[in-house]
């Protein structure tokens, strides 16, 4: 009698067991969701909260391990990235983020978001701690870069700085690099026609700028001012010229060699016509030297 109640337990729990079936089936579905570099260093775990396709998802894992090759073989700093990273595929037309160990991307359903660039801040690093307090013109010069190079949104950042120049809205570099005002330039706190205009403005003198310097001075002297402190004393480090200098020789450059953007290049721009239309509300003493 003993021997048949501990059998019928026995099957009891062989039954209970077998209920943990589904979620190991669960499991492997979130597996297969995940991206691991070619080096092992980090895994990429994607939130399709947008339910865009599968194949979709399978194109943004291969996005991703590569352009992580491409970004590492790049540049060399001295930031740890996260072993772990989150990517939230979202709906929306909003803008994409990069955080230490959370990229936020929208667009993705269209292939309109900006991977690269978002990828670029969360490997290389942001200030401190993913915070402005090292300004944010090398590292947002940088990341348009890379997107240029390796990824899928194209801007001619060179072409519409020289519209810039033709229409006489250049923002000075030493404003650029200002940590006391370059919030207001990158990261208005309002986003009004003025502020997004401003805000486009300020991301493109920055590409524009950094891909001058990359192109001009190589990309092992730019790993030395990326995302650090004091930059105008680090121009003078590594270049060898003051803040003043290098814009001189950066814009001349551009007038010289760049005209502005053909019909076709602007009706790809994203948002072109409404930038263009709100340049003229912007304070003009933002401008001034």
């Amino acid at each position: 009698m003993v021997n048949k109640i501990i059998l019928f337990i026995f099957m009891l729990l062989l039954m209970a067991g077998c209920t943990t079936n589904p979620p190991i089936k669960e499991a492997k579905g979130l597996q297969e969701n995940i991206a691991v570099t070619d080096d092992g260093e980090v895994t990429f775990k994607i939130f399709n909260t947008a339910n865009v396709p599968a194949e979709r998802v399978d194109a943004v894992k291969k996005e991703l391990t590569q352009a992580y090759n491409e970004i590492r073989q790049t540049i060399k700093t001295d930031y740890t990235p996260s072993k772990r990273i989150n990517i939230h595929l979202l709906e929306g037309s909003e803008v994409s983020w990069g955080f230490k160990a959370d990229i936020k991307l929208y667009g993705v359903r269209n292939g309109k978001d900006p991977l690269v660039h978002e990828l670029t801040h969360t490997l290389l690093g942001y200030g401190v701690n993913n915070d402005s307090t090292r300004g944010y013109l090398t590292q947002e010069g940088l990341a348009v870069y890379m997107e240029n190079r390796f990824g899928k949104q194209k801007s001619p950042v060179h072409k519409v700085m020289k519209l810039f120049l033709n229409l006489g809205k250049a923002i000075p570099l030493n404003k650029l690099i200002d940590l006391d005002n370059d919030d207001r330039l990158f990261s208005p706190a309002i986003i009004g026609p003025d502020g997004f205009a401003i805000q486009v403005m300020s991301y493109y003198h920055a590409a524009s700028f950094v891909t001058y310097l990359i192109d001009t001075y190589g990309l092992d002297n730019f790993e030395k001012i990326y995302n650090k402190p004091m930059l105008s004393e680090k121009f003078a480090e590594v270049y060898g010229k003051n803040v003043d200098e290098l814009e001189g020789e950066w814009l001349s450059y551009i007038d010289k060699n760049y005209n502005e953007p053909e019909m076709e290049e602007k009706m790809k721009i994203e948002n072109f016509y409404s930038l263009l239309s709100s340049i003229d509300s912007i304070d003009e003493q933002i401008f001034q030297r």
